[in-house]
């Protein structure tokens, strides 16, 4: 837990705007913690020693440091000047308008190295999408962007933070950039190339029922119509009757020839998204199939579309899983289908949603969820929470992962655990095991 989770919503709300608002006018102010120290030490040496004592030794010392300290943030305060003027003049086209995570693609944006400043260096970081790293690369005295983003989503703006400091770290002045777009952001499929399993997950039964599909045996008849087969007839029936009656096939769900998918938006829903969008590529969930997610419920059926939507689904503010019983609305009319979820791996609303889901309908609903890495959860003492930032895992507790699987199998919901660096379907303590270990 942060220390700023210990105060109430309003008090945390308001501390991050201080927040905001001190390091806005921190980029504003050219002078580092360091400048200021140097700049009070070349006074002291000045006025106390160098004009009241005629140390020259001082007096030599304390003009370096002013005049170098006034060099640095002069140089930086020039530098700021030519390239907020340039950005501004500037027209930046992305290289690529579709990115996936985990990959350091070129994005077009670059900017002078400055090299002949003297003691100035330029740098820059993403604010807007968040969890993004970028790379800058120099080629032919310009520092180009790579840059690798650690969410799907799609973005409409690009916000970044450009830091201007000299060398010695005495003075900095930042500015924000904002770059129009939008640009699309993929879930990477890393070992998830193809899903084998979900093509045995559309088979039904070959139960009789009223509210199947007609594709049962032929047991049932009925008066014989122009346009029917005379194949169909039951002369038998005729013979007796003299009515003229057809065989008919009953209703039934034989097999479920229908697939359809939905996407569970959530913490850690990466993988799962991930998932989800290897199905649709590599038509893993058949030929006749129906795609939906959170935030975008609507059902559809084009490839990108369905892609769309998984991108769309992230950042969601509703209730996890809270428009699966819309997408069920929608499909279920149309006939039996088999059910496939992609869902996160932690326990949350989506659940209700699932168990509601899986009390009312025929057959049983198949979870996919997908991991990075499995870590075994470790007590901190309290001192390492309030004093070191506490370092975000990249995968979930294997203990969580156990009773999530639990709480799935009391629903009577078929559950398979992909691990997405590996491909690999988790069932045994082997796997657990080796997606431990990364996470270790």
């Amino acid at each position: 837990m942060k220390p700023t989770e210990l105060f109430p919503a309003p008090v945390r709300k308001s501390i991050l705007k201080l927040r905001r608002f001190t390091r806005r006018a921190a980029d504003y102010w050219p002078l580092t913690m360091l400048g200021l120290a140097l700049a009070a030490v070349s006074f002291v040496a000045l006025v106390s020693f160098g004009f009241e004592k005629l140390d020259l030794v001082l007096l030599v010392l304390g003009y370096g440091g002013a005049g170098l300290l006034a060099l640095s943030v002069v140089s930086v305060v020039l530098a700021t000047v030519g390239l907020r003027w340039s950005l501004r003049r500037a027209s930046i086209d992305w290289a690529t308008s579709r990115f996936e995570t985990a990959l350091a693609l070129p994005t077009g944006f670059t900017l002078p190295s400055l090299w002949w400043i003297p003691l100035v260096q330029v740098r820059w970081s993403w604010i807007s999408p968040d969890r993004a790293e970028v790379e800058r690369r120099a080629e032919h005295g310009r520092l180009r962007e790579h840059a690798r983003l650690g969410r799907r989503g799609i973005f409409h703006t690009v916000t970044r933070r450009v830091v201007v400091q000299d060398a010695f770290g005495l003075a900095r002045l930042a500015f924000l950039h904002r770059q129009t777009g939008p640009i699309e952001v993929l879930p990477h499929l890393g070992g998830i190339r193809r899903l084998p399993v979900l093509t045995s997950l559309t088979g039904g039964e070959e139960i009789p029922h009223p509210m199947g599909l007609e594709d049962g045996d032929r047991v049932e008849l009925r008066r014989y119509v122009p346009g029917d087969s005379a194949r169909f007839i039951h002369w038998k029936v005729f013979g007796r009757t003299r009515k003229l009656m057809v065989r008919v096939p009953e209703r039934a769900l034989s097999r479920a020839r229908r697939t359809v998918a939905y996407l569970v938006a959530g913490d850690h829903d990466e993988p799962a998204a991930a998932a989800a969008r290897a199905a649709i590529e590599e038509e893993a969930l058949g030929t006749d199939w129906q795609f939906g997610a959170d935030g975008a419920p609507e059902a559809t059926s084009d490839r990108q579309q369905a892609i769309h939507k998984i991108m769309a689904s992230a950042g969601l503010e509703e209730p996890s899983g809270s428009g699966l019983g819309r997408f069920l609305a929608e499909v279920d009319p149309r006939g039996p289908a088999a059910l496939v979820v992609f869902a996160p791996p932690i326990m949350g609303s989506w659940l209700d949603e699932v168990r509601a889901v899986s009390a009312r309908r025929y057959g049983r609903v198949r979870i996919v969820i997908a991991v990075d890495a499995v870590n075994e959860l470790r007590a901190q003492p309290s001192w390492r929470r309030w004093f070191l930032t506490p370092t975000e895992s990249a995968g979930v507790s294997r203990s969580d992962l156990e009773r999530l699987g639990r709480a799935l199998s009391q629903l009577r919901c078929e559950v398979v655990m992909i691990d997405r660096v590996t491909g690999r379907v988790l069932g045994d303590g082997v796997h657990l095991t080796e997606a431990r270990k990364r996470a270790a």
